[in-house]
């Protein structure tokens, strides 16, 4: 579903669209609607990834042994324990 919407760009900028639009053979709609798209879809995953670091940070800081230490504790029971 496509709707019409009024942009005011400045004026170097729109020359710029409808130059790369008609090197590109499209229309300068089209050329917006795609970098728009790409342009949000970078914005969305730097959010997500921003949210998911807020999320996993506690704020603690940790000596490399006590880091080791919680990461072996994820691992599942092993027979020979691993090297030093």
């Amino acid at each position: 579903m496509s709707t019409i919407s009024n942009l005011e760009l400045p004026t170097e900028l729109k020359r710029r669209i409808e130059r790369v639009a008609k090197e590109r053979e499209e229309e300068p709609a089209t050329l917006l609607s795609s970098a728009i798209d790409s342009l949000l879809s970078i914005e969305e995953a730097q959010i997500a990834e921003v949210r998911r670091r807020d999320a996993t940070d506690t704020g603690e800081i940790s000596s490399n042994e006590e880091a080791l230490a919680k990461l072996e504790s994820f691992r599942p029971s092993r027979r020979n324990p691993l090297p030093k």
